[in-house]
C-alpha cells in the first residue's frame, strides 16, 4: 500500500538505456541490480523471469544491525501490490454472479460510505470514486516530513470502519467517475465488502482464491493483530531527516492500516507467480482480464485499470501490467508483459522522504532495471 501515494515510478529515463536480448541477459541484470543499489543505502531483491528462465537475486544485508546477507526469498510487506489481489477476488466474484461491479458498496453494506451520490465498486477499483484518503488524517504530519505522528500511531491497530471513517470525514473530492485520486480509504471499504459476501475472513479469502491456486508458497495476510513478519525477512525503514537517527525501523507497524490496500506479506517470487497466474487463466478467464486491463488516464504518466497500473518505458511503446507500493520501509516495484512471460519484482526497505537519495538518479537506475528486464 502506498502510505503517501504509491507513484514511485518515474520520469526520469535511464542514462544509454540497454535493452536486452529476449533471453534474459544476467550480466546486464546484475549490473543494473548494483547500478540501482548504489543509489542509496537500502538493501534490494529482486527477481526477473523471461518464460520458464529465471534470474533472482539479492544486494545488501537484511538489516543494518544484521550481517546475513539479504537472500531472494526474504519476505516483504508488498504493499499496495495487494490491491491487484483485492482487486481479483472483486472479479471472480462479479463472474460467480454475486455482485455487478457497478453496484455501489451500499447496495451490500449499507451506510459503511456516507454518500448520496455513492461511487460504484467499479469506480473505487479505479480510483475514480472521488474519496478520500485516510492516511492524510491518521498521520498529518507526513505532509510536513515529519514522522511525530508515525512514531505516535505506528503501531496502533484499527478497524476497517474507523480507517473508513476518517477517509469518509469530509465531502467526495469529485463527482464519482469525474477524476482520479488514489485512495486506500476505497480498498478499505472493499476488503469488508469481500467479507459480506463470502462469510469468509480477508484472510481466508487471499488463501482460497489467490495464494493457493496461483502458488504462492510463502505469501499469507497477516493477523489482524499482529506487525506481519515470520521467517526471513528485509527490515523496513523509514528516512528521518534527524543526523543522530537517520532511518526509523518500522517492522512493527500495525498490518490493520495495509489490510486489503496493501497487507500482504511475499516474497518477489510470490509477486511473479501472482501476475503470471493472472495473466494464464489461472485466476481471470480473458473476458475478466479484458476487464480488468481497460485503462484510464490518471492525470500523471501511468494509467490504471481495476487494480492495476498500465506503464510504459523508453526502450518501446508496449504496455506492461502491475504494481507498485510502500509500506512505510519497503517498497515495491512489480510490471509485466501483457503475456505474463516477461517480469519483473523489485523491493528495497528504505522509503527515503527526507532527499537523502539523488531522486533523478533514483528514478533513472530503477528504470534501467526495469528497462533490463522487460524490454525486447
Amino acid at each position: 500500500m502506498a502510505l503517501t501515494t504509491a507513484l514511485v515510478l518515474a520520469a526520469a529515463p535511464a542514462a544509454a538505456a540497454h535493452c536486452p536480448d529476449p533471453a534474459l541477459d544476467a550480466d546486464l541484470l546484475d549490473a543494473r541490480l548494483e547500478a540501482f543499489a548504489d543509489v542509496g543505502e537500502y538493501s534490494v531483491v529482486a527477481e526477473v523471469r523471461d518464460g520458464d528462465e529465471t534470474w533472482a537475486e539479492a544486494v545488501g544485508t537484511r538489516a543494518f544491525d544484521d550481517p546475513r546477507l539479504a537472500e531472494p526469498g526474504d519476505r516483504v510487506g508488498i504493499a499496495s501490490v495487494t490491491k491487484s489481489m483485492t482487486a481479483a477476488i472483486l472479479l471472480q466474484l462479479e463472474a460467480e454472479g454475486e455482485i455487478d461491479l457497478d453496484d455501489t458498496v451500499g447496495d451490500h453494506l449499507p451506510g459503511l460510505l456516507p454518500y448520496e451520490n455513492e461511487p460504484t465498486i467499479r469506480q473505487i477499483m479505479q480510483h475514480r470514486g472521488g474519496l478520500d484518503e485516510f492516511l492524510r488524517y491518521l498521520y498529518p504530519s507526513l505532509a510536513e516530513d515529519d514522522l511525530s505522528d508515525v512514531r505516535e500511531h505506528y503501531r496502533t491497530h484499527y478497524e476497517p470502519e474507523e480507517l473508513i471513517a476518517l477517509g469518509t470525514q469530509g465531502p467526495l473530492l469529485f463527482t464519482p467517475g469525474d477524476g482520479w485520486s488514489y485512495s486506500n480509504t476505497g480498498y478499505m471499504a472493499l476488503g469488508l465488502l469481500i467479507e459480506e459476501l463470502t462469510g469468509d475472513t480477508l484472510r481466508e479469502v487471499m488463501d482460497e482464491r489467490v495464494f493457493e491456486p496461483a502458488g504462492m508458497d510463502d505469501a499469507y495476510l497477516p493477523r489482524d493483530d499482529t506487525s506481519g513478519f515470520h521467517g526471513p525477512h528485509l527490515t523496513p525503514y523509514v528516512s528521518t531527516g534527524e543526523a543522530d537517527e537517520p532511518y526509523m525501523d518500522t517492522t512493527e507497524l500495525s498490518t490493520t492500516q495495509l489490510w486489503a490496500g496493501g497487507g500482504v506479506v511475499a516474497d518477489v517470487s510470490d509477486v511473479n507467480e501472482f501476475y503470471r497466474a493472472v495473466f494464464d487463466g489461472t485466476l481471470l478467464d480473458a473476458d475478466q482480464l479484458a476487464e480488468a486491463t481497460r485503462f484510464e488516464d490518471t492525470g500523471g504518466d501511468d494509467r490504471y485499470g481495476l487494480g492495476l497500473f498500465a506503464k510504459t518505458l523508453p526502450c518501446g511503446d508496449e504496455i506492461y501490467v502491475g504494481h507498485t507500493g510502500d509500506t512505510l520501509g519497503h517498497s515495491t516495484s512489480s510490471f509485466h508483459s501483457s503475456d505474463g512471460q516477461r517480469q519483473i519484482t523489485v523491493t528495497w526497505n528504505i522509503d527515503d522522504r527526507h532527499d537523502y537519495f539523488d531522486e533523478d538518479a533514483f528514478d533513472a537506475a530503477l528504470e534501467g532495471l526495469l528497462s533490463a528486464a522487460l524490454c525486447e
